[in-house]
């Protein structure tokens, strides 16, 4: 999705000079009027003139975007959201194998029919980060197989690895983190794939 403009919004009675990102999670206002809008909250949208109007739950907003890009963000709009055996790259040819212990409900649907029964077999490897020897444990099973990883770690503050510690351990072994995407409200994904890939 990831659509990014320059602008001007409108809310509440209130408006100002804004950066606009539409991510396939959220939209996203940074600027004079600062905003996190859940994309499942979004609808009604549609182009007025150099106008984008769309709801938020109860909240109307309007994005003055100038016709084109208002006209390209409904466009983005439309279209549907992938699904998170998508954004994995998860396919009947391209079976991961599972790493850890905690499987979040909505990592378990993506799933359903696709896991590989054993490393050699598997397109991918994923690991379930919820223990700090978690990140290294996943590194060498990467490793092993020569195959992408993708890191699935809490958002925010807690007891397991972080981004910034997972980053580190995998550049430092060469590994380049190449792709993120959004689990559920609780958990986060980065791709990393081997040195060389």
């Amino acid at each position: 999705m990831g659509r990014d403009a320059k602008g001007r919004a409108s809310l509440r009675g209130q408006s100002g000079n804004v950066t606009a990102h539409l991510e396939s999670d959220a939209l996203i206002l940074r600027g004079e009027l600062r905003l996190r809008l859940p994309r499942s909250d979004l609808s009604g949208w549609r182009a007025d003139g150099d106008d984008l109007h769309l709801l938020a739950g109860d909240l109307a907003l309007t994005l003055t975007l100038g016709a084109n890009e208002a006209a390209a963000w409904v466009r983005a709009l439309d279209r549907p959201l992938p699904t998170l055996t998508e954004k994995l790259g998860i396919s009947a040819s391209a079976r991961p194998w599972l790493t850890g212990a905690l499987v979040p409900d909505a990592l378990t649907a993506a799933l359903v029919g696709q896991r590989a029964h054993s490393l050699s077999e598997a397109a991918m490897v994923i690991a379930l980060l919820d223990a700090p020897d978690d990140t290294l444990a996943a590194l060498h099973c990467g490793q092993a197989a020569g195959l992408p990883v993708w890191c699935l770690y809490r958002k925010g503050r807690g007891d397991g690895p972080r981004d910034a510690t997972v980053r580190a351990a995998f550049r430092a072994a060469g590994w380049k983190d190449v792709k993120a995407c959004a689990v559920d409200e609780v958990w986060t994904a980065t791709r990393y794939v081997p040195p060389g890939a």
